[in-house]
């Protein structure tokens, strides 16, 4: 049994019957309040020898919960959702699917009035979905479902939002047992499985998603991701941000390993896909003439110095500007990634920035980035701030995308 009650005043929800507007509210509610979370998971796994006994059960997952702030990975979270939905009165059934590998996926299909909808928290997916083949929209991506190219359950596929990490994966539609269910998740402590080598914990927050792994949170919306980089000793910071205890963080981090990110400055990031290939996006801004035209209007351009990287400019923002306004670009081009790098000048200050046009799942996408120095931890904070710095470099990729 689980304390359905307690679970739902943390889900800042009240009881009501079963039917698709509760079920929604109890997704949405779940994915913004349980994270997703493997640190329980390690701990877990660290603590109970026997491996039968290493899953954490609804109820087990549930109380912790409640205590500690934790949720936990794909096959504990579709485990205690389904616990919490058959308790309210919903008519469920589990069903696996793949990720990367066979049976490394769970996922919950619900009955409701419209038919069956697939509520994937596993993932998790930003949005329900329908049982059947179609495209649904998210704040954060559209997902089309399709008939899995096996002819067994369904492909789901991200169309838009930020292009990285798994685009696209299956869900079965086959009720799998309890035994064999028993049986995948307990494979998810087998040694050197995924979700126990380092710390990952994830919050899909409505309009965007706030994830940590390797030194650094993430704030993904549907056209930009920014990384922070987040200073040692990390417990304490994402004990706040996700909600999870910090002793049970610190205990994770130090079996895990909590390696330092990848750079010590902060980068925003902006994506916009195209039809065109990486090398004709690349081509129309990686000479003195296309990155011209690239800032045609935006400001005056004065002489044009070639250097061994590519070449430098002047720039006047707006005709008839007082010429302390003056600015300075040093433009180096990389063919073999298709990145054209800026360095602008203002006085004693610069910024870093640059351009990349890359393949993704077969899309060609336009990414637009720029360099905060230091650990800017004010913007996972402050998301007015972060949407006016996404708004500025989606304005350069839309007057890249009109050059293409």
């Amino acid at each position: 049994m689980i304390p359905v009650d307690e679970i739902l005043e943390a889900l800042d929800l009240s009881r009501a019957q079963p039917g698709s507007g509760f079920l929604e509210a109890l997704f949405v509610r779940f994915n913004d309040r349980v994270p997703f979370e493997n640190a329980s998971k390690i701990v877990r796994d660290a603590e109970v020898a026997e491996e039968p006994a290493k899953p954490r059960t609804p109820d087990v997952f549930w109380a912790d919960h409640l205590e500690r702030g934790t949720g936990g990975t794909c096959f504990a979270r579709v485990a205690a959702f389904d616990a919490l939905l058959t308790e309210l009165g919903f008519r469920t059934r589990r069903v696996v699917g793949q990720v990367r590998n066979p049976g490394d996926h769970a996922a919950l299909v619900v009955e409701t009035p419209k038919g069956e909808t697939i509520a994937d928290v596993g993932f998790p997916l930003p949005v329900l979905v329908p049982a059947t083949p179609g495209l649904v929209e998210s704040a954060l991506a559209g997902l089309r479902i399709e008939t899995a190219r096996s002819g067994e359950g369904l492909q789901v596929s991200f169309e838009g939002g930020v292009p990285e990490g798994p685009r696209t994966f299956t869900i079965g539609t086959v009720t799998t047992s309890p035994e064999d269910y028993r049986e995948l998740w307990r494979r998810t402590f087998r040694k050197g499985a995924p979700f126990l080598q380092e710390v990952n914990l994830r919050r899909d927050l409505s309009q965007r998603v706030l994830a940590f792994a390797r030194g650094e949170v993430r704030v993904d919306d549907r056209h930009s991701r920014l990384r922070v980089p987040l200073p040692a000793p990390r417990a304490s910071a994402l004990s706040v941000l996700f909600g999870v205890d910090e002793t049970l963080l610190a205990r994770a981090l130090a079996i895990a390993g909590d390696p330092a990110p990848a750079s010590p400055e902060t980068v925003l990031t902006s994506y916009l896909d195209t039809n065109a290939s990486p090398a004709a996006a690349y081509g129309a801004i990686a000479s003195p003439e296309g990155y011209r035209r690239l800032l045609q209007g935006v400001a005056d351009i004065g002489d044009l110095v070639p250097t061994s990287s590519g070449f430098r400019l002047s720039l006047t923002p707006g005709s008839g500007a007082a010429p302390e306004t003056r600015l300075e670009d040093e433009v180096s081009l990389d063919p073999e990634s298709r990145r054209v790098a800026v360095i602008r000048r203002a006085g004693a200050s610069a910024q870093r920035s640059s351009y990349r046009a890359q393949m993704r799942e077969g899309r060609t996408y336009l990414m637009r980035e720029t360099i905060l120095p230091g650990a800017r931890e004010d913007l996972l904070r402050n998301d007015s701030l972060r949407g006016r710095y996404a708004a500025n470099l989606a304005v350069d990729l839309l007057a890249w995308g009109r050059m293409l």
